[in-house]
């Protein structure tokens, strides 16, 4: 019997496609990445390489892109204020502090988080387990005297 090799043709393609595919296995001394940071890397470089392509021609990023948008940030910051609400200067050592008032949108009570440094202006929200939650923050001075509450910042956490 003669196989002709256009027979073998089909047979052939497969042991070649074999030999490249074990080829590119993943060696056991490289690293491994979790899916989520391999998911920033490569929405890193596509937003790098978007912005290099936009400068050739010219042309700006856009401010937010639908990704950007759902993303749970993962500190609230916000900057310390120049002016009592009098209008009256208020300097850097005049703040003693902030206080970030929290809770969950269905919850009628407020949690507190006291920020007894003046300097600091985040505070991260990991600790937080997810949901709808509303912020706002209060100024403390060096008299103790507490400002209103800011306008509520609406969050969710994923």
């Amino acid at each position: 019997m003669k196989i002709t090799l256009l027979a073998r043709l089909p047979f052939i393609f497969f042991i070649s496609a074999l030999a490249l595919l074990a080829g590119c296995q993943e060696d056991d001394r490289g690293t491994h990445t979790s899916t989520l940071r391999a998911s920033e890397l490569a929405s890193s470089r596509l937003d790098m390489a978007t912005g290099g392509l936009l400068e050739t021609l010219g042309q700006e990023k856009p401010a937010n892109t639908a990704a950007e948008e759902t993303k749970p940030p993962k500190a609230l910051s916000w900057s310390a204020p120049q002016t009592r609400e009098d209008g009256s200067a208020l300097k850097p050592g005049q703040i003693a502090g902030f206080r970030i008032y929290y809770r969950l949108r269905h919850e009628d009570r407020f949690n507190v988080i006291p920020i007894n440094n003046p300097e600091r202006t985040s505070q991260p929200l990991t600790s937080l387990p997810p949901g709808a939650y509303e912020f706002a923050i209060t100024t403390i001075d060096a008299q103790g005297l507490e400002s209103r509450r800011s306008p509520a910042v609406m969050v969710d956490l994923i």
